[in-house]
């Protein structure tokens, strides 16, 4: 029996499978059981269920069943139905700063639960993620830009640690904002993390800003509203960048992404001026390679 014919008998339910990019399985439809229109996602990690099942548990009141089907070990989360749509047009200065201002809401009023992935040893990581891939031309710009971080380790570690105090969404780019409601919304949570907050921004304004001083300087005046700032250095955002860049390498190794791949590339060309920059010139020259600073 499938996934969908358990679930639908399960829960007594008219269910129409959703398209979209993920690893999960979205269903939604009519529920007898629950006597309403119910939103249904199925995963295959009981990590990401259970970080997803938290989250909304925090700051809704959507989840109304959750269970494991032991004949396929998938996780399935039953919710409330919202009825979102797509956020329509292009991004304009006004959009950015709402979108700015729904991050900050998140950032402050999600708090850390268990079994949170901690997102710690970066370093660490970086080193094992550049020496898995198999394109042999990447991994050494990879291992070389590691190498001019990790001269300058103890100063980034002390950074993080000071301020990898905030749970991030794991995946904010436009996808993820909807309208519901006729208000702008974060939905899709089963990435949330522990981490600096700035590690929330950089696909945003790399891939639907396309860096876009106007968008990204309208965002963090929405951020900012909601009385959040970015605490950590220079320095120490221009490595969350590289982080974030290795995590697209490997990506686009295993799932050939063109676009994807040539965002990656540009956070690594930042990363690469920045670097070169502080070898030669001042911290004011340094902040201006990176595209935030406090």
């Amino acid at each position: 029996m499938t996934i969908e014919k358990i679930v639908q008998e399960k829960l007594q339910a008219d269910l129409t499978k959703i398209t979209h990019e993920s690893q999960n399985s979205t269903f939604v439809g009519d529920s007898a059981k629950f006597k309403q229109k119910i939103f249904v996602k199925v995963f295959a990690q009981a990590g990401k269920f259970l970080t997803e099942k938290a989250v909304n548990q925090q700051i809704n009141t959507r989840v109304l069943d959750s269970f494991v089907v032991k004949q396929t070990q998938q996780f399935v989360l039953v919710m409330k139905d919202l009825a979102p749509t797509d956020v329509k047009g292009q991004i304009t200065p006004d959009l950015a700063f709402k979108m700015g201002t729904q991050l900050a809401r998140f950032h402050r009023n999600v708090k850390p639960f268990s079994g949170i992935y901690l997102n710690n040893q970066l370093f660490e990581k970086a080193k094992s993620d550049s020496n898995s891939l198999q394109n042999e031309e990447i991994k050494s710009r990879l291992l070389q830009v590691l190498a001019l971080f990790t001269a300058q380790k103890a100063d980034i570690e002390k950074d993080l640690i000071a301020h990898a105090t905030t749970v991030l969404h794991g995946d904010v780019g436009l996808r993820n904002y909807k309208i519901v409601a006729g208000h702008l919304r974060l939905i899709d949570f089963e990435r949330a993390r522990m981490g600096v907050n700035y590690q929330d921004f950089i696909k945003l304004f790399y891939q639907d800003f396309r860096l876009n001083q106007k968008l990204i300087a309208s965002f963090i005046n929405g951020y900012r509203k909601c009385g959040e700032e970015v605490a950590v250095t220079p320095l120490t955002q221009s490595f969350l960048i590289f982080i974030t860049a290795i995590g697209i390498m490997k990506y686009t190794e295993k799932i050939a992404d063109k676009p994807f791949k040539q965002i990656g590339e540009k956070m690594l060309a930042t990363c690469f001026s920045f670097l070169g920059i502080r070898k030669k010139n001042s911290d004011k020259a340094n902040m201006s390679a990176l595209i935030f600073t406090n």
